[in-house]
């Protein structure tokens, strides 16, 4: 028996016997094969989305797990991972259009399952992909910027409480677009003056919609009305600087500005992954949190050029601009020793290559770390 399934479900012992790419889109010699390492699964989510097992041959998914939530239980049995979260958030949103009001209890029942879902391995970052003009624009940003959130939140260790009220800061960060025309939101030539300030205003009219349910954690509050507040104070709508901002917002700004950038838009197409990494690593730590920009590269394990890792072996690297044959082992030159000494004559490397299969990548230095300005010190230095 064959069985479609998310990248997401992949365990060792599965026989693999097709995906959604063209078999020469995926760096496998067939696509029929048993699942025997962490490796392979891992590049087969690198690549696709869906695929197919034969049930006759290998293993099926994972049981779900009995202590799970009923609300998260009845969504297994849904097609499509994240399908049963945008239909159930796309319920709130339809209670907002027809009495104005917000069911904030459906909302963070929402976030607490997507946590669970996330924490049981039913649904993953891998699964977040750019929306198309097709898609419910503000059901599928909403849920998806919901998930990178709480991936990179989980990856820093935040604390529980913190973690729930940022993923429901998450999912409704954009609620007030909900009053504005089509006309605006998806137009494909530039805004005039007064169609920019009426975009602006969806952060006081969602935050207006807030405000009429009592007990909204203070959190939910300051996320969804500093979320277009960037470090450098030219945001919008106080105009706030770094260390005002709360990290629930910082969050949200980063995952809905990557979110946003792999997305298809009407006055633009869908940027890559690593584009879209890579525009925001450079655009730090001015216009969003370096550490949490850094962070997300590391969650998505998709390393964009220009970028400075440390490797396991305490040495830096700066990811080169050559094609990567897998996004999580790219292409690097050594710049830095484990003392973090400059060395005098870079070494090239492939990480995806065997012979450096030894090599892994430890973390990314943020943009504002002293290693990383000195050497912008010295590149400006050079084109003088």
């Amino acid at each position: 028996m064959v069985k479609k399934i998310c990248v997401s479900q992949l365990r060792q012992g599965m026989y693999l016997c097709g995906t959604d790419r063209k078999w020469w889109d995926v760096p496998f010699l067939t696509t029929k094969f048993l699942i025997r390492s962490d490796a392979e699964i891992e590049t087969l989510r690198e690549y696709c989305r869906e695929v197919f097992i034969d049930l006759a041959k290998g293993v099926d998914v994972a049981a779900p797990d009995d202590n799970a939530p009923a609300s998260v239980l009845a969504a297994a049995a849904e097609s499509g991972p994240l399908r049963q979260f945008y239909r159930r958030f796309e319920s709130v949103l339809e209670t907002v259009r027809a009495d104005g009001g917000i069911d904030f209890g459906a909302a963070a029942e929402i976030a607490s399952d997507l946590i669970f879902a996330l924490d049981n391995g039913d649904v993953s970052l891998d699964q977040v992909s750019g929306r198309s003009l097709a898609d419910p624009a503000l059901v599928h940003k909403s849920v998806n910027v919901c998930l990178l959130v709480l991936g990179l939140a989980r990856h820093l260790a935040v604390a529980p409480d913190l973690l729930r009220h940022t993923a429901i800061a998450a999912l409704l960060h954009d609620l007030g677009l909900l009053g504005l025309p089509q006309s605006i939101i998806g137009k494909a030539a530039e805004l005039t003056g007064a169609e920019r300030s009426a975009l602006r205003q969806h952060v006081s009219a969602g935050l207006a919609l807030l405000h009429g349910v009592p007990g909204v954690p203070v959190e939910v509050l300051e996320a969804v009305g500093d979320h277009h507040e960037p470090p450098d104070g030219a945001g919008y709508p106080r105009g706030l600087v770094a260390g005002q901002i709360g990290l629930p917002a910082r969050l949200v700004a980063v995952a809905s500005v990557y979110e946003a950038l792999i997305s298809d838009r009407a006055d633009r197409p869908a940027q890559t992954k690593l584009e879209a990494l890579g525009y925001m690593y450079a655009a730090s730590p001015t216009q969003f949190d370096a550490a949490l920009v850094a962070g997300l590269i590391e969650v998505l394990q998709a390393y964009p050029p220009g970028c400075i890792v440390e490797l396991a072996s305490g040495e830096l690297a700066l990811v080169g601009a050559e094609p990567a044959n897998y996004l999580s082992r790219p292409p690097c030159r050594l710049i830095a020793d484990a003392s973090k000494q400059l060395l005098f004559q870079e070494q090239r490397l492939d990480l995806s290559d065997a012979a450096h299969k030894h090599l892994a990548i430890a973390r990314v230095l943020a943009r504002d770390e002293p290693f990383v300005e000195l050497l912008a010190t010295f590149a400006a230095l050079e084109r003088l």
